[in-house]
């Protein structure tokens, strides 16, 4: 596991740098995305989480000092065995409905909402209640209406309703109001959540009506009137749609995601352990990558379970990614207008991607820059085919034969001495003797020299 600490974005190390720049190149090129988010994710938009300094139990603790209740306990079935944890737990809900009313959707919902858009997002699995992806027009919850109908019917049914789910809610919805008795489910309204900040549970309507009904029909009562509580899951109950869960995550785990994106969470929960475990097995058998965001570091155990972990705020990682993959949140509009503009020219900033003769390049003057010589043409050789079985001759060239006035020069210069014409010197002779066709220039060179030579003896 490789860890990138961010929490300073005034302080980040090149090699961290670096890290985040390969980590933001994971979730660009990722196909299929699998996001498992907690509180971490809401508290930029107003909403506290559990754990910290700051969190909800340390709320819980310092509204009721006088009570032996801890904040995690808050969230534990054995709250209902006392009705002085019942009603701190009807007030601490009702604070926490209020909470979520007024909060906004934050960068890391918004990423959720590009991922679908861009056909990236497999499944988010989140741990809050808040409801907070209803913002963005995400598809929350399940149905148990709907669900529990085909669950044991048609698997082609269920497969289909599973995969319109943008966002399963692990722990409930908290904007619901379920009953303890017949789970039948309520919105809010101002009488019930002002019951609740009260610290009284409201009755339940359908319960109360069927109360109703058999007492004047003069039938037995067959039980209490329910209670309505918000329909969330607390520590140590069954989960009512754990069959539900097992059966679409079988579904998830088969569509070979390639990117387990985990933010805001610490991971200490039971059930989302194994739920981390078993889709992030599969991520990593198929070459796909597990990355962990969230302000404090995860527990050592997932070292062998988890690739990278950045240490930042959920909402200050969705900014950088937009810095470092900006085409990622772009509408298919605004890539399309992008690639239609020209590209304008790339500048050197001073001592950044210039090359090294750029840097070392010395001008002898200003305005001039030295430029290297053109260079030198290369000289071919054509080689003429030889004829095959043909043999050179090695032949000697004839002499060239003197011309008549050359030859009277030679008379004229005699003077009565026997002269050989085979004295003269070649250069003598001039060049029209060299382009004279002579067939036996050898014997009719002898003839004229003689000739020459008995012309010379009679005239002497």
């Amino acid at each position: 596991m490789k860890t990138i600490n961010i929490l300073d974005p005034q302080a980040v190390s090149a090699e961290d740098a670096i890290g985040l720049h390969h980590v933001a190149k994971l979730v660009f090129k990722a196909r299929r995305t699998t996001v498992l988010t907690g509180a971490g994710i809401s508290c930029n938009a107003g909403i506290p989480d559990f754990r910290s300094d700051d969190g909800l139990y340390n709320i819980v603790k310092a509204k009721y000092p006088s009570s032996f209740i801890k904040g995690q306990d808050l969230f534990d079935v054995s709250l209902f065995r006392s009705n002085e944890t019942l009603s701190i737990f009807c007030t601490f809900m009702e604070g926490l409905y209020n909470f979520s009313l007024q909060a906004k959707a934050t960068e890391t919902h918004r990423f959720i909402k590009t991922l679908k858009e861009k056909n990236k997002l497999l499944r988010c699995y989140t741990q809050n209640i808040d409801s907070l992806e209803k913002r963005v027009d995400l598809n929350c919850g399940i149905d148990s209406n709907v669900f529990n109908e085909i669950v044991h019917s048609s698997q082609k049914q269920f497969r289909q309703n599973w995969l319109e789910l943008d966002v399963v809610q692990l722990h409930g919805n908290l904007h619901k109001l379920a009953c303890t008795q017949c789970q039948f489910h309520y919105d809010w309204t101002p009488e019930k959540q002002l019951k609740l900040k009260e610290g009284e549970y409201p009755e339940c309507d359908n319960c109360y009506a069927k109360y109703q009904e058999r007492l004047y029909s003069g039938k037995r009562l067959t039980g209490n009137i329910g209670m309505l509580r918000p329909n969330i899951v607390l520590y140590g109950e069954n989960h009512p749609q754990s069959e539900i869960l097992a059966k679409g995550l079988n579904i998830d785990i088969s569509l070979k995601c390639d990117l387990l994106l985990i933010m805001g969470t610490s991971l200490k929960v039971d059930g989302v352990k194994k739920l981390v475990r078993s889709i992030a097995k599969g991520v990593r058998e198929r070459g796909g990558h597990v990355v962990f965001v969230n302000k404090t570091p995860v527990a050592k155990q997932w070292s062998k379970c988890i690739d990278f972990e950045v240490l930042c705020d959920c909402d200050d990682f969705i900014r950088a990614l937009k810095t470092e993959i900006p085409d990622l949140f772009l509408t298919q509009e605004q890539l399309d207008s992008k690639k239609l503009q020209p590209r304008p020219k790339k500048e050197a900033k001073d001592g950044l991607h210039k090359s090294p003769s750029f840097i070392n390049i010395k001008k002898e003057e200003e305005g001039t820059v030295l430029t290297p010589p053109n260079t030198p043409e290369k000289i071919r050789t054509v080689l003429l085919p030889k004829s095959r079985g043909s043999k050179v001759k090695k032949e000697l060239l004839p002499l060239p034969t003197p011309s008549f006035t050359e030859i009277i020069k030679v008379e004229s210069d005699c003077d009565g001495v026997d002269t050989d014409v085979d004295d003269v010197p070649l250069q003598t002779f001039s060049e029209s003797a060299l382009n004279r066709k002579r067939p036996n220039v050898k014997q009719e060179s002898m003839n004229q020299s003689d000739r020459t030579l008995k012309r010379v003896k009679v005239e002497a």
